[in-house]
């Protein structure tokens, strides 16, 4: 094993004869008091998950990254007494009670079979599991199960009255063996028609067989015999063997380097406990493992990461790693506190004494013989002993052996300097004294030419050059350059650098002192460790933070580790390892390199106080209490993904737990509205040091990652309607590595009143409604303007009725004055003529003027009529013409009402004085377009300019025939147009629609 390479490599270091030296492997041991139901271990399986099944006098334990899950009979188990567990190849486990049959683990459910299903006998004790076929062995015959059909086949054993108790079954070309306690060992025949046993041997008292190659391990009462598994199955009555051990083994298991370990347990003696069985001879394991128990009986292994697990009758169960990363040498009643080394040698210093090696021997230099070589050195010296007085921290000159005190062993000129509370010792590697020196400083060191410097907490420092006659250069303590309260110190080529507790950083090159504090270089007053760092130096403060820092050609600060990136609040120590910085707390160690924290802790092995440490070779040696720590820096420092799969245990929505089966072969669980409060519950793959694994969720890819938490599994309160992708990202503590998975997918479905389709729904009727009031104010509208439209419309009739009735006066006044100047003029004939003509024309007027619009026929029937009666007042001189558009319809087209009467009448009142010659008036009706009728009044008396003030213009009647179309809806500027030049005529245009 690697650890014996280590141990070879470095026992130089501890061999001491008086020492007691061995290497202990970690190891974990689980009880009753919080771990188990039972301290009686009956079976171990380790399943092809890595998963550890405990088969205990009361229940089974599945323990899965150190978590620890039950399983009773109100869990489904046959019976809490699990002597015998087996997993067959569809990955289902078996567990054997002893007296109430085979319970089957399918991961969700319990099956029973037992005697009522046609087992043999329902105490079992082996179960064996090969193909599809599971072989159960009872305290009184053998039972095959197949594993997919659970049909159960029971085996005639033809023996009477003979107890067929089976102890153990094994495989040997493709046929299986049982092996009995009391009646031999069987074959399992399956060429017959029906399974059948065929006895082998007549070998007896047996507790167990272990295959090894080709041989056999069999165990019997106070001894175990090896022999040959040809002979051993090939029907040999009696087996001659030689007896080996002294004890009753139960069983056995192989690891990975092909060691072979014992359970053995002698019932009635007490020579029982966890051996190796090597060369044909029990070895006990028991001070190794730190295994107490003499009543061992079951064991299981896990090549994977190579564990040991040991069941005990009387202790519960113990965990033991085979290979560890981390290897611990006990050296009894000793604590180591430094390593050194020089070209040929090696030291390492203990609370009380010194071990050297070196290529000749290897010796221990006592507290005795340091106190021997001090006070030779107080009787032979002629130099006068350092003085508190000279600012020196004066020795106790009277400190006897035992009360010596070792501050720290450093190397200079190949020689080990060691200063203690009784003074400096510089030891040359064969162990004899180079040189005492009556100082007394809790840190040396040494300048680049390689001499001494000695600090002084009160003092000041001192740089000797001659130390035959302790010449010194003193640097008080006044100066601000001089370091004080010196806690550490490093040389590195030219440069010897100082930390400070309470002043800093301080450098000496070039034989002068430099402070880092004082200088204004760095603030950082308070500082306790530092190391190399590749081209760097890594310091930590008082507080737990670290610094790494440039200091060749300038001052830089690179980086500062907080101490909450550290685990461990107190600094023990720094060291560098291949660009890992190695930091040792009172938690554990931290290494860190690129922003890569692996840690180590007492789960890995390590255990407190960690005193000191040395980097030889590829191993970290770490001074403990009662020996030292071996760590194999190249396997932890670089170490594989250990996290490679998620697996979703449990959900709990709202507090009840979701079945399975309903997330089985589905992509994503839909919950509804209030199923909003979820709890997962997950687990990784097998992990060596699970307690070092922390799980950081998010919800989505968009989200950020929550804070890391030790347990596996997400509370998940109030989830607002959303999709949700749950991812889990694995922190591995041990390895400095993360592993991210998707956990789950599922969605939290809005309540239907925010569905899409009930919102379009609630749109459309909402839209409906609208429309629906929208459409019922348009009605309404459509309705109040129609009844608005009709009274406008009948009070436009009533207007124009009323305008109408305003013309006849003003009509019949002229008219009247016609028939009263031909009365007065005697003029009988013409006043007779001119009565008739007016009442046809009153007549027509009354028909018309209860009508808003009358045929064109009808207006010009009118019209000439008027114009009769006019052209009489005027004795007929005016010469009136008339003139229709061929296109025009006169019996179809209608036009409105006496529109034009006013203004044939403004051409009779206004346009002919006498003066006028051949006056003449006509009137023309064309038909502009399909709808506009234009009449055109036409005149060619005297006019009047633009400017002028006429009549026509201030006419009444023109004035309401205006008003007239505009309430027919004409536009009046484009209806009615009047042009007319001064003594030329008027031409007056309307323009109607028809």
């Amino acid at each position: 094993m690697p650890s014996y390479k280590t141990i070879k490599l470095f026992l130089l270091f501890f061999l001491w004869a008086s020492i007691a030296f061995t290497q202990n492997y970690p190891s974990k041991n689980f009880t009753a008091s919080k771990d188990l139901p039972n301290n009686t271990i009956r079976s171990l399986l380790v399943d092809s998950n890595n998963i550890l099944w405990i088969g205990t006098e009361n229940g089974v334990v599945k323990k899965e990254n150190d978590v620890f899950t039950n399983f009773f009979e109100e869990d489904g188990l046959a019976l809490n007494s699990c002597w015998a567990i087996a997993e067959d190849k569809n990955k289902k486990l078996w567990f054997g009670s002893y007296g109430e049959g085979v319970s089957i683990y399918n991961g969700n459910d319990f099956d029973v079979i037992s005697q009522e299903q046609g087992l043999v006998h329902n105490e079992i004790t082996k179960l064996f599991a090969n193909g599809i076929y599971m072989y159960v062995g009872t305290s009184d015959g053998v039972s095959i199960i197949n594993i997919n059909t659970l049909e159960v086949l029971s085996l005639n054993n033809h023996l009477d009255n003979a107890l067929f108790r089976v102890q153990d079954f094994f495989e040997y070309r493709d046929e299986i063996y049982v092996v009995t306690y009391n009646t031999g060992v069987f074959k399992i025949d399956h060429k017959k028609d029906q399974p059948a046993l065929v006895k082998v041997n007549d070998y007896t008292y047996n507790y167990s067989v272990f295959v090894d190659n080709d041989s056999i391990y069999s165990s019997n009462k106070g001894f175990f015999t090896k022999n040959s598994i040809v002979d051993f199955v090939n029907e040999i009555d009696t087996i001659p063997s030689k007896k080996l051990g002294v004890s009753i083994i139960w069983d056995y298991v192989k690891s990975k380097d092909n060691k072979i370990f014992a359970a053995a347990w002698g019932i009635y003696d007490s020579n029982g406990g966890i051996y190796e069985v090597a060369n044909n001879k029990l070895i006990s394991r028991a001070s190794d493992f730190n295994i107490g128990s003499k009543k061992v009986i079951s064991l299981a292994y896990d090549g994977r990461f190579e564990k040991l697990y040991i069941g005990t009758k009387d202790a519960g169960l113990f965990e033991v790693k085979l290979n560890p990363q981390i290897k611990f040498n006990e050296i009894q009643g000793k604590n180591v506190l430094r390593f050194a080394r020089t070209k040929n040698s090696s030291a390492v210093l203990l609370d009380e004494g010194i071990l050297l090696k070196g290529n000749e021997k290897e010796q221990t230099l006592n507290l005795q013989q340091l106190k021997k070589w001090q006070e030779e050195y107080l009787l032979n010296t002629k130099l006068s002993l350092p003085k508190h007085q000279d600012s020196f921290y004066e020795l106790d000159y009277s400190t006897k052996a035992r009360d010596i005190s070792f501050y720290d062993i450093k190397v200079s000129k190949n020689r080990y300097w060691i200063n203690t509370n009784i003074g400096v010792f510089a030891i040359k590697p064969s162990g004899t004294l180079d040189r005492y020196l009556p100082l007394h400083s809790e840190e040396i060191n040494f300048t680049e030419s390689g001499d001494l410097i000695e600090t002084n907490p009160y003092g000041g420092l001192r740089i000797y050059s001659d130390l035959d006659i302790l010449k010194y250069t003193h640097f008080k303590k006044e100066d601000p350059q001089t370091p004080t309260m010196v806690v550490n110190s490093l040389r590195k080529d030219l440069k010897t650098y100082f930390l400070s507790v309470f002043s800093g950083l301080f450098v000496l090159e070039n034989n002068e002192f430099k402070s880092y504090l004082h200088n204004g270089i760095w603030k950082e007053k308070k500082l306790r460790h530092i190391t190399t760092l590749g081209e760097n130096y890594a310091i930590s403060s008082e507080f737990g933070d670290v610094f790494i820092l440039n200091d060749e050609a300038s001052f830089k600060l690179l980086k500062k580790i907080p101490r909450a990136k550290i685990q461990g609040n107190t600094i023990s120590f720094l060291k560098e390892y291949k660009g890992y910085l190695i930091i040792g707390t009172e938690k554990g160690l931290t290494l860190y390199k690129n922003k890569r924290f692996i840690f180590i802790d007492e789960e890995q092995g390590l255990k407190q106080p960690l005193l000191s440490a040395e980097a030889v070779g590829n191993n970290l040696l770490i001074g403990s209490k009662n020996g030292y720590y071996s760590i194999n820096l190249d396997a932890i420092s670089d170490p594989e993904l250990l996290v490679s799969q998620l697996k979703l245990e449990e959900i709990y929505i709202n507090n009840n737990k979701f079945l399975s089966e309903n997330i089985a072969d589905k992509e994503k669980i839909k919950l509804s509205h209030n199923e909003n409060t979820v709890l997962l519950k997950f687990s990784t793959n097998a992990h060596p040091n699970p307690h070092k694994l922390s799980y950081q969720y998010r919800l989505n890819a968009n989200k950020t990652w929550s804070l890391p938490s030790s347990k596996p599994e997400i509370f998940l309160p109030f989830l607002p309607t959303d999709n949700y992708n749950v991812a889990i990202r694995v922190i591995d503590a041990s390895t400095g590595l993360n592993y991210t998975q998707t956990l789950l997918k599922f969605a939290i479905l809005p309540p239907f009143w925010k569905t899409w389709w009930f919102i379009l729904l609630m749109i459309g009727l909402v839209g409906l409604v609208v429309y629906s009031i929208i459409n019922y104010q348009i009605r309404q509208n459509r309705k109040f303007e129609e009844q608005k439209s009709l009274i406008q419309k009948r009070f436009e009739e009533t207007k124009m009725e009323a305008l109408l009735a305003q013309m006849n006066p003003h009509f019949i006044f002229n008219a009247m004055n016609s028939i009263q100047n031909y009365i007065m003029d005697s003029d009988v004939d013409n006043a007779s003529i001119f009565l008739g003509d007016f009442a046809k024309l009153i007549r027509l007027n009354l028909d018309h003027c209860t009508k808003p619009r009358i045929l064109l026929v009808e207006e010009i029937e009118y019209l000439s009529s008027y114009i009769r009666v006019e052209n009489t007042r005027f004795r007929n001189r005016i010469t009136v013409l008339i003139e229709i558009d061929p296109l025009i319809d006169v019996y179809e087209m209608e036009i409105p009402t006496m529109v034009l009467q006013t203004f044939v009448e403004n051409v009779f009142v206004h346009a002919f004085p006498p003066s006028i010659s051949k006056p003449t008036l006509t009137v023309i009706f064309i038909l502009v377009s399909e709808n506009i009728l234009q009449c055109k009044i036409e005149d060619n008396g005297i006019g009047f300019s633009p400017n002028s003030t006429n009549s026509l213009h201030e006419s009444k009647g023109v004035n309401l025939v205006k008003e007239r179309l505009s309430l027919l809806g004409h536009n009046i500027d484009h209806a009615v147009q009047i042009v007319s030049t001064k003594n030329k005529g008027t031409t007056v245009t309307i323009s109607l629609e028809v």
